[in-house]
């Protein structure tokens, strides 16, 4: 783990340099504001979450932006400068932007944001690390010693939540950002942040970009089911996981197909159904819904009788969606009438975000001729992986 820190440290100051480089000469926001933007902050300023304000040029910037119609304009400036402030000032100008721009259903700063996040994760990351015992989660001891041993960690640790709820601002209106934070290479230190490391209310929110990164944007299916040799199109959006697809997946073929496709009932609770679609409620945790098909990978399709070796190619419900595989950019979903039990339960569920829109669309049923040309793709496709060595 600490081998991967540093190499992500050498990737993210060049990165920041590189950035830096490019947009020196390009400030145009009040000189006073911007220099107290870079000043350091000091041990007793560095967990004031009112800090910004006690400036009044922010405050009069704020008011000027809005009144002359280029609040957006002013944000992505401070996004674009982020690498050049103080670490904890960046973090609360990380969370004015994020709801300013969540308002405006902008995301175009999201980038910066993206990238400023990183260098605090790591910056985490290595703090926790120097603390660590031989057993259990790092200790950090007394946090004023830590601050004079490395400040840029201190002040990264105690604005760390405000960024997160802004990163989150982000990721949940844009998927693109969300594919962007995997190729960036922490995924290691947002696992360790979350995983490894004692409850903290700077550390709060870290879990649900956790869940982010495997969110789904738009998502193009075709649902096939060789037993009665039919199947369909349909769309799946901003959903972490396949129980939560198969889900809601299951309840839309009750809607639209009913007995058709063999579901004239959809034998969820009324809890587990407004849960997945984005409401909170504080009741029937231990609440579980068992799914009325056996979902499987589309190598099952390649026969019309299921076989015992199917339930080797099950998707699962802890799965991302973006890994059902497919062909022609669609996932497939092969469903079987019988097979294993299983059960989801109402974690599965849960939205993390009130901007997320999770929904399973059914878009239309395939024609005969259809059907069958999907068959033939997978047969094809199955084919040409095992040349290949595969499977």
């Amino acid at each position: 783990m600490l081998c991967n820190i540093q190499n992500t440290v050498v990737k993210y100051n060049r990165w920041n340099e590189r950035t830096k480089q490019e947009r020196e000469g390009t400030i145009t926001m009040n000189k006073k504001l911007m220099e107290f933007l870079c000043e350091e902050t000091d041990w007793e300023a560095v967990n004031n979450e009112e800090l910004l304000h006690e400036l009044p040029e922010f405050d009069a910037e704020v008011d000027a932006a809005v009144n002359e119609g280029r609040i957006g304009a002013f944000t992505k400036e401070l996004s674009e400068h982020l690498g050049e402030m103080d670490i904890y000032k960046a973090s609360l100008v990380t969370g004015f932007i994020g709801s300013v721009r969540e308002k405006e259903e902008d995301t175009s700063a999201g980038e910066d944001i993206l990238k400023f996040f990183a260098g605090c994760c790591v910056r985490l990351c290595e703090m926790f690390q120097s603390s660590r015992v031989a057993e259990g989660y790092p200790q950090l001891g007394d946090e004023r010693l830590l601050f004079d041993r490395n400040k840029n960690w201190v002040r990264a640790y105690y604005g760390f939540d405000i960024l997160c709820n802004a990163v989150m601002a982000f990721l949940s209106r844009d998927a693109a950002l969300r594919k962007r934070l995997l190729t960036i290479g922490i995924s290691g230190e947002i696992k360790y942040l979350c995983d490894e490391t004692a409850p903290s209310p700077y550390l709060e929110t870290i879990s649900h970009i956790k869940v982010m990164q495997n969110t789904c944007g738009v998502r193009k299916l075709v649902v096939l089911w060789p037993e009665k040799k039919k199947g369909f199109y349909a769309t799946a959006n901003d959903l972490s996981n396949c129980a939560h697809l198969l889900f809601l997946l299951e309840e839309q073929m009750h809607k639209t197909f009913g007995e058709e496709y063999d579901m004239a009932e959809f034998c969820a609770s009324d809890f587990m159904v407004r849960l997945s679609h984005g409401e909170y409620l504080d009741e029937c945790w231990d609440d579980y819904y068992e799914p009325h098909f056996m979902e499987c990978d589309y190598v099952t399709a390649r026969h019309d009788v299921m076989e015992k070796d199917d339930i080797m190619s099950l998707i699962w419900g802890e799965a991302p969606p973006d890994d059902i595989r497919g062909v022609d950019d669609r996932g497939i979903i092969v469903l079987w009438r019988d097979g294993i039990n299983r059960s989801f339960s109402p974690q599965n569920l849960v939205v993390f975000h009130e901007a997320l829109r999770p929904f399973v669309k059914i878009d239309r049923e395939l024609t005969d001729e259809e059907y069958t040309a999907w068959i033939q793709k997978i047969r094809e496709k199955i084919n040409s992986t095992r040349r290949q060595g595969g499977y």
